[in-house]
């Protein structure tokens, strides 16, 4: 193979690893994005719960009706649930620091 002709496949190739290297990027950024991420207990207001309760009232994001309560968590900054004036772990009833 010439040097012309390895140029220009290598050139056609550019694309397609560039593609495949965004995609590999997107697939990782959600996981990146959430390792300085953490659960908080008792501060998601109705429709705001980030999955299933702690006890199994429900099974999915955005599905408590309940407000505070200490089964559903949101994900908030690492280092940012006790300024929210929640629970890293889940815990019986509402939550009595939040007013809802």
């Amino acid at each position: 193979m010439t040097a012309t002709k390895t140029v220009a496949k290598s050139l056609t190739l550019l694309p397609v690893a560039g593609a495949l290297a965004g995609a590999l990027t997107l697939m990782a950024g959600p996981a990146a994005a959430q390792s300085n991420m953490e659960k908080c207990y008792g501060i998601s207001k109705p429709g705001e719960n980030g999955c299933a309760h702690a006890k199994g009232l429900h099974s999915c994001a955005g599905n408590t009706n309940l407000t505070y309560d200490g089964g559903d968590w949101k994900l908030v900054k690492a280092g940012t649930c006790e300024t929210e004036m929640g629970s890293l772990k889940p815990f019986e009833g509402a939550n009595p620091k939040k007013k809802g």
